[in-house]
């Protein structure tokens, strides 16, 4: 079933959003001692990937829960920001994550996309998979609200 808002083109991603937010990725230090870099950058959606080492693992070889959430937040937070106004950034408020499975395989993946923007809140979806052989396994789904800030010396 097919919803009313699929059948509407929403418009593209500003090209100076987009270097904003692979900037502000840049920056971010977790993001860099993963390994992680930005896969796609869309209006409303991004998704962010990293491979896998032993330092992001737990005991049993699977990435860690920790990094799993972390790369669903980051991706949420930045399919946030693509929506927000200039100067303006989405905070993380809470989240909920359900980790499905064991997390192992050559690679992680997170899609951050944004269910609901607001003025204030926004409520974003992130769904971790893990990929081998070109082949996705989902291992997490994430719900979060974020808190749209104003004034950031920094993106």
């Amino acid at each position: 079933m097919s919803d009313a808002r699929d059948d509407i083109a929403a418009p593209a991603l500003d090209p100076a959003r987009a270097d904003a937010i692979a900037t502000s990725f840049a920056r971010q230090g977790l993001m860099a001692t993963f390994g992680a870099t930005l896969a796609r950058v869309a209006r409303g959606e991004v998704e962010i990937a990293m491979p896998w080492t032993p330092a992001v693992t737990q005991q049993h070889g699977f990435f860690h829960g920790g990094v799993v959430g972390a790369l669903a937040d980051t991706a949420c937070g930045y399919a946030a920001l693509s929506l927000v106004g200039e100067g303006e950034a989405g905070l993380t408020a809470e989240y909920k994550i359900n980790l499905l499975s064991p997390a192992r395989g050559e690679r992680l993946v997170a899609v951050g996309r944004v269910l609901k923007p607001g003025r204030t809140l926004i409520v974003a979806q992130g769904d971790v998979f893990t990929e081998t052989a070109g082949e996705r396994k989902a291992v997490a789904t994430m719900l979060m609200t974020l808190c749209v800030v104003r004034s950031l010396a920094h993106v």
